[in-house]
């Protein structure tokens, strides 16, 4: 068996049809309890079924061996806007929920009901009823590609609330109920589980909604929102105020130095601290000039005032934070003329800053930059996501895992770690973190999968490790991580410990 059917976690051969649940099954009762439990929230049911087929049908092919399960679609009217929630319970139900999230700046929706990988990290309805959770997914009332700005090209307030906390809180309350309704009991036991976008909107809950969870497990989160999301601009930047393009051949070979300085490819990938290496070194080397060097140096320092003032972090040397052709990384250079161009989430966030949604950026300067950062953080800082006091979140009892590749070519490692430290202090210290949060940061391991340059946890290891603290009260040490291939075969293991 590959890593990634490695789905079960939890033992579903003692579970049962909850009975009655087939009577109860009904888009009237459903609504009727609902309204009942949210007096002034503007819900209704749209579909109910229950699916025995073992084969959900998707556009994209169908997703098979699943057990039978009842969906309920509710929709939840937020003011000019309708939320869509979906909810999938098993008939036979193991007593827990399972929160689900979305990427990038979706929360979530029918596109993110995909098959169960093992190795993808980020809960999905699938993986959730294979092991007996009902659980849970939400469009936040956005499911266009582009929603932030209305027709006139300004800020969409109640579409970006609705993303930001609202929309996930409510498909919270609405998936717990639903279970509730179906199977005549109470939840026993909340889980969230989500990588990026997903990450963001678990730490929000942690962060806003201290109750909705026992566990959230997070995932490269995509948290200090307004502070990294213009890292895709900041090497264009620099680029354009130096007047020097660092070319895609050149910057590998900082990278691969970068490496070389730590005993190559593969003691990089092993290590968890940053590597500190000067680009000045190979000046002189391969056709490499101190032009090179200096837009290399400015890159991987990250976004700075002129008075030397750091606005955030940057990837850290040898970390490979770019692509060719392929719009992924903070940045990637096109395929004719290679020309650098920003990742198309950091001009998404531009747009929002602006406001002006046809606005190109590849022509930006530092000082633009600086001005850009400013802007959004004093519009849009409501978003960061960055609040480090859980401390409601811990006293209700609350446990929380993150995970954090080192390698992760979107979103700086070291800003979950800047996260993390902050979070200690405003708790009362590592020891009074330790209570409830467990970080790991995986070395070599990329951004929410384990196909990278080095293994990462997988779903099924986290969740398990999770649901022991939660609900036998061990705290969570030593876990095992894994890496694979492009084909899902396993290509190596290692261990991930706590920080």
């Amino acid at each position: 068996m590959k890593e990634k059917e490695r789905n079960l976690f939890f033992n579903t051969s003692a579970l049962t049809e909850t009975k009655g649940l087939r009577s109860r099954a009904n888009a009237g009762y459903i609504e009727g309890e609902l309204k009942r439990r949210f007096p002034g929230e503007a819900l209704s049911v749209r579909s109910i079924s229950i699916n025995e087929s073992g084969v959900y049908k998707r556009a994209l092919g169908s997703i098979r061996g699943l057990p039978p399960y009842c969906e309920v679609v509710v929709a939840h009217c937020t003011g000019k806007r309708t939320a869509e929630v979906i909810v999938w319970s098993p008939l036979a139900w193991n007593g827990r929920f399972w929160g689900t999230g979305g990427g990038g700046t979706a929360t979530g929706g029918r596109g993110y009901i995909t098959p169960p990988d093992n190795t993808s990290r980020g809960g999905t309805l699938p993986k959730a009823v294979l092991n007996g959770f009902t659980a849970a997914t939400t469009d936040a009332g956005n499911p266009e590609r582009f929603w932030a700005l209305d027709g006139s090209g300004k800020r969409d307030w109640e579409r970006l609330e609705n993303w930001h906390s609202r929309g996930t809180h409510y498909m919270t309350q609405v998936g717990r109920a639903v279970a509730e309704i179906l199977h005549d009991r109470p939840v026993e036991y909340s889980y969230y589980h989500g990588g990026s976008g997903g990450g963001r909107q678990g730490m929000v809950e942690a962060q806003e909604w201290p109750r909705d969870y026992d566990g959230v497990w997070v995932s490269c989160p995509a948290i200090n929102w307004t502070k990294f999301l213009l890292q895709g601009l900041w090497p264009i930047a620099v680029m354009n105020t130096l007047d020097h393009r660092l070319s895609a051949k050149n910057i590998r070979r900082f990278m691969e130095a970068a490496q070389g300085s730590v005993g190559g490819r593969d003691a990089y990938y092993r290590r968890g601290e940053a590597v500190e290496f000067d680009p000045y070194t190979l000046v002189g080397t391969d056709g490499i000039s101190k032009a090179d060097a200096e837009v290399m140096r400015r890159i991987w320092d990250g976004p700075r005032r002129a008075n030397g003032e750091r606005l955030w972090y940057a990837h850290r040397p040898g970390v490979l934070f770019w692509n060719v052709g392929i719009p992924v990384g903070a940045f990637y250079y096109s395929l004719i003329g290679h020309k650098p161009k920003p990742f198309i989430l950091s001009a998404d966030y531009g747009h929002w800053v602006t406001e002006e949604p046809k606005r190109r950026f590849d022509g930006i300067t530092v000082e633009e930059y600086v001005e850009l950062f400013d802007k959004g953080m004093a519009e849009l800082g409501r978003f960061t996501a960055d609040d480090p006091d859980l401390r409601p979140f811990a006293d209700g009892g609350g446990k929380l895992l993150i995970d954090h590749g080192t390698d992760d070519p979107l979103i700086p490692v070291d800003g979950t770690l800047d996260y993390y430290r902050r979070m200690c202090e405003a708790v009362g210290g590592k020891t009074e973190a330790d209570r409830f949060c467990r970080l790991y940061i995986t070395p070599g391991d990329g951004h929410g999968a384990c196909n990278w340059h080095g293994p990462g946890l997988t779903e099924t290891e986290g969740m398990r490790a999770l649901m022991a603290w939660v609900e036998r009260g061990e705290a969570p040490g030593r876990l095992e991580t894994v890496q694979v291939d492009k084909k899902g075969g396993t290509i190596g293991k290692g261990e991930a410990f706590p920080q």
